[in-house]
């Protein structure tokens, strides 16, 4: 009678596999899991806070939707080490493209609905993307790891200054984007905001060494004049910052002595580093 019992409940467990299969048309189930990076800036600069979801699509090989709804954008779950997981089902043999976008959004944030043009909101929000294309159904599954799709940019001081409703800092960026195409790794050409992302350092006493503030913006890697004005007692003129590339997991620095700038004595520097590791390169 055991013996019985033991080859009916290996026929139950098989009859529930094959059930599952074929109640999903023949799909097959396989975890797909999404890792953000685990070095670099998003492990050790304050102010930068962890993804808060992250979202999966589904293409076919040539990166078309696929039947039945199987296309649309879906959110996966947060594991305890803080990876991204979800099950999907899929043909084998079938050849899919997979997309992952994650970011730092309020949960209760609209959903992405595409993420071949996932809008993006310039100012504090990060973001990281990633995708792995014409792969198959496997046993081991997928798992990829994102990486910022971002530009970082941070404003120190090396002087003691000010700001207030009457003396304000700003610095803008003139190009950035309102949307990104996961599947091809760029920006949506002809997205462009109007007038680019200014940002705006809040009031109080900086001293020297301080961070001012930093923000986070969408570049297509074009290098660009950025634009810091510290509009103070000195009625300082505005002062261009050249040849910066505002491109993806790049974080830029601009340091120099904020209470004169724009002046004779007055120099900012700006430096970059590429995937926000310890070494900066100057500009």
């Amino acid at each position: 009678m055991l013996a019985t019992a033991a080859l009916l409940a290996s026929c139950s467990q098989d009859d529930a596999l094959q059930n599952t299969v074929n109640n999903n048309e023949g799909l097959k189930p396989m975890t797909i899991t999404a890792s953000l990076p685990t070095d670099g800036m998003q492990t050790r600069a304050a102010g930068d806070a962890a993804a808060a979801r992250c979202y999966v699509q589904i293409l076919d090989g040539n990166g078309n939707s696929l039947e039945d709804g199987n296309s649309d954008v879906k959110k996966m779950t947060l594991s305890p080490d803080g990876t991204f997981t979800t099950m999907v089902y899929l043909k084998e043999g079938a050849t899919y493209d997979f997309l992952f976008w994650a970011d730092t959004e309020a949960d209760g944030t609209a959903a992405p609905q595409d993420l071949k043009a996932v809008d993006y909101t310039n100012g504090q929000t990060i973001a990281w993307a990633g995708n792995d294309l014409d792969k198959q159904w496997s046993a081991e599954g997928i798992d990829v790891t994102l990486s910022h799709v971002v530009s970082r940019v941070t404003v120190m001081t090396k002087s003691d200054f000010t700001v207030s409703d009457a003396w304000p800092l700003t610095v803008t960026v003139p190009t950035v984007y309102n949307k990104y195409n996961v599947a091809t790794g760029k920006v949506v050409e002809g997205t462009t905001v109007a007038n680019g992302y200014t940002f705006e350092a809040a009031n109080r006493t900086y001293n020297n060494g301080d961070e001012v503030g930093h923000f986070y913006v969408l570049g297509d890697g074009s290098t660009q004049i950025l634009a810091l004005h510290y509009d103070g007692p000195l009625d300082n003129p505005s002062i261009p910052i050249t040849e910066v590339p505002v491109s993806a997991n790049t974080h830029i620095t601009l340091t120099g002595d904020i209470y004169h700038a724009g002046l004779v004595n007055g120099i900012i520097i700006a430096t970059v580093s590429e995937d926000w590791t310890e070494e900066d390169k100057p500009f």
